[in-house]
């Protein structure tokens, strides 16, 4: 076991030297003529920009991956160590061997094949689950072996066109990397914006693009109010909710009640706008942390220079509104957190977490000296955060003691103080071209054409603003959401490349052509990587061919990147959906009313998504227009009897918990409430509505309302069962 170790380092030894040399290689040339020529140049050291590195110079192109920074892999590197992958089965190619290689080195193999399994909340896969310098090194070690020119601390001044075609990068000391083709893998689409290419930092109104979750939005689940439920053991409520997400109504003001006083630290400026308008902002950013409990291996987390215990008064309200609300409150208040091996763990944020809403905004558009500042800006925050909870007696001794026990790694991050070298870029500029992917692709509604690959995450976006409304602070633009039942979506061609009038050798990848919310499924870094590997392809072929990037046969990229291992659709080759049982309602006990058999009004959607309980599909209101759609189900009633009304359906945390039915009997009319967010089936029996007397005949029905709904409203069927039966069993 010992050798094979030695023979790994050496091997990474090896392959590291090698990048040297051929970095030095790059650096002599371009101090001897300021220019380093290549095929493909790619712009950002991201995780989508090493495997589009990889991916071009594996079909025989000399490849320069010019990196502004000093380390390679971005987020997948930089501290987001419990990956969101969405479905493990769409990922292929590049990503799906890095990230094989990666669990490798821990002796763990990934099941490609199956699908993660939820515990309460979304779900994760834990097997993903590593550490941040084990991540880099993979990186580094797969771009020197496919012979990479990686250029680091190179930051791009500007760039030289002819026409609509890039002619060369212009590196701020002075260097140039002229290329044929150009692949912009930055977070925030610095290659794209000099370039002149059509951009938006604006979040669409609802109505520009027809969507339901865009612009100004505040979300139900989010608004704030007291009795939260107490969590479970997995830190999450019934419904999936975890603890680090509870919203109060916590007064912003300085002084309690008094606006004259001012806001509160924290609190942003601004008015809360209208639902669904068009609005400035970028989702908060922070920095994923690698902590650790091992004392041996660990730096303690100094607060800022300047700490202020005041500018944390809002999260010492947000602790008495915890406590008030009978809350035994731990760590886990403040960040969500996963396991990583070796002692150490991914902390992510909360209500009152890493995120600093409001900072994020001038990011996409500074200069880098100043990101240096506003990253500074955050670290600064976050440590007076942890350092908050770690002394201040407003903090209940439980947290004190749990921030206590965590401390950075002295293995990570090592030339910066263990402390994460990468910002969570989660939103930055958004091409704008002739394909714009939009929540109606994400959500399944349409089908982008000529596919790249594909996203399965949901629809999950941080807050933009922290802000007052109605008198108290209220996160703004928080979704954490589902995609309407729908799997995995193909992301098209047309969203990575610019309008040919713009630029014919750029490609886009992580600020692709999307608007905000679908931008909020989209942007895993798994998805990411295979944008980047599908653009680094279609940048050789655009090459081979001597062809604008738009004008790329796609039958030909298609066939490549199926020959490489990309998924393009769903399901993929080799992965059938498993045959559902179906139950057809005369099979089942009592009167049977398919979803079929209703008399729908209002627009209602036709979805397979989960299994039905009764026939091959069920309806949902798109949780849209709520009070204006309803289901009605009229039984042929044999005989005239007492009858325990069922109604069916398939739950999920994204339905209504308020779902009015109305039974109409020979009793007279009842409305009941159901929660649909619960299972319906309890020991294998669907959820009573109650007994009810029907006469013989069709006099009596059920009719299921979205007024009031606070979700999306689903009928799969109803079932009337003779209450004799029913006590029978």
């Amino acid at each position: 076991m010992r050798d094979n170790i030695r023979v790994g380092q050496q091997t990474y030894f090896v392959a590291v030297l090698f990048a040297l040399m051929l970095t030095a290689l790059a650096e002599t040339e371009s101090n001897a003529a300021d220019v380093v020529n290549a095929d493909v140049c790619i712009y950002g050291g991201t995780s989508g920009g090493v495997a589009a590195a990889i991916q071009a110079a594996r079909m025989g192109k000399r490849v320069v991956l010019v990196v502004p920074g000093r380390h390679l892999g971005g987020m997948t590197s930089g501290g987001l160590s419990a990956v969101d992958i969405g479905d493990p089965r769409t990922v292929g190619g590049i990503t799906r061997e890095y990230f094989t290689r990666l669990v490798a080195t821990y002796g763990k193999k990934l099941n490609w094949s199956q699908a993660f399994q939820g515990k309460g909340g979304p779900a994760t896969g834990g097997a993903y689950s590593i550490e941040p310098h084990i991540a880099e090194r993979i990186f580094d070690e797969l771009t020197a072996e496919a012979g990479v020119i990686v250029l680091r601390n190179a930051r791009l001044s500007s760039v030289k066109k002819d026409e609509a075609r890039i002619t060369k990068l212009i590196i701020d000391d002075g260097r140039t990397v002229q290329a044929k083709m150009f692949i912009d893998t930055t977070y925030e689409g610095d290659l794209m914006a000099a370039a002149d290419v059509s951009y938006t930092l604006m979040r669409e109104s609802n109505a520009k693009y027809g969507e339901k979750y865009n612009g100004i939005h505040y979300t139900k689940k989010y608004t704030p109010r007291t009795g939260h439920q107490q969590p479970r053991a997995n830190g999450r409520v019934p419904g999936g909710q975890g603890v680090w997400d509870r919203d109060f109504p916590l007064d912003p003001y300085i002084i309690k009640g008094d606006p004259s006083s001012g806001l509160l630290p924290l609190v942003n400026q601004g008015e809360p706008g209208k639902q669904g308008e068009s609005a400035e902002g970028v989702m908060a950013y922070c920095f994923r942390l690698c902590l650790t409990t091992n004392q041996e291996n660990m730096i303690p987390i100094r607060p800022p220079a300047d700490y202020n215990a005041r500018q944390y008064e809002l999260v010492a309200r947000f602790i008495e509104a915890c406590l008030a609300n009978g809350d035994d409150m731990d760590l886990r208040w403040f960040s969500k957190r996963d396991p990583l091996p070796n002692s150490k763990w991914d902390f992510n944020t909360a209500t009152f977490g890493g995120n600093l809403p409001g900072t994020s905004w001038e990011w996409p558009e500074a200069t880098y000296e100043r990101r240096v500042e506003i990253a500074q800006e955050i670290e600064n925050y976050h440590r007076g955060l942890l350092h908050f909870l770690a002394t201040d007696l407003r903090v209940p001794e439980k947290v004190r003691n749990d921030v206590l026990r965590f401390g950075l790694p002295k293995d990570e991050f090592t030339d910066n103080g263990g402390w994460p070298h990468q910002l969570y870029i989660r939103e930055g500029r958004r091409m704008v071209s002739d394909l714009v992917l939009t929540e109606h692709h994400t959500f399944g509604k349409k089908i982008a054409p000529k596919s790249i690959g594909l996203g399965s995450y949901g629809t999950d976006v941080h807050e933009i603003r922290r802000i007052v409304k109605d008198g108290v602070v209220a996160r703004e633009g928080k979704i954490a959401g589902g995609r309407g039942g729908f799997g995995p979506y193909q992301i098209g061609y047309g969203a990575i490349i610019p309008k040919q009038a713009e630029c014919v050798n750029l490609l886009v990848t992580f600020a692709l052509s999307a608007s905000h919310t679908a931008l909020a499924s989209i942007r895993m870094e798994p998805v990411f990587m295979i944008t980047s590997q599908s653009a680094a392809t279609a940048a050789c072929l655009a090459i081979d061919g001597d062809v604008p990037i738009q004008n790329v046969n796609y039958a030909q990229l298609r066939s490549q990147l199926i020959a490489d291992g990309q998924v393009l659709s769903w399901p993929p080759p080799g992965v059938t959906r498993k045959t559902r049982k179906v139950h057809h309602p005369a099979k089942l006990p009592g009167v049977v009313l398919d979803d079929k058999d209703g008399m729908f009004t209002g627009k209602w959607t036709t979805s397979s998504g989960q299994p039905s309980l009764v026939g091959t599909s069920y309806q949902h209101d798109g949780n849209s227009g709520q009070g204006h759609k309803s289901a009605t189900f009229t039984p042929n009633i044999p005989i005239a009897a007492e009858y325990e009304v069922r109604l069916l359906y398939t739950w999920h945390a994204n339905r209504s918990s308020k779902t009015k039915v109305t039974i109409h009997s020979a009793d007279g009319d009842k409305v009941v409430t159901i929660n649909q967010r619960e299972p319906v089936l309890v020991n294998r029996i669907p959820r009573s509505l109650g007994v009810f007397q029907f006469n013989k005949g069709t006099s009596g029905h059920v009719t299921v309302s979205n007024t009031g709904a606070n979700g999306y409203v689903v009928v799969d069927g109803v079932q009337f069962v003779l209450t004799k039966i029913v006590r029978n069993k």
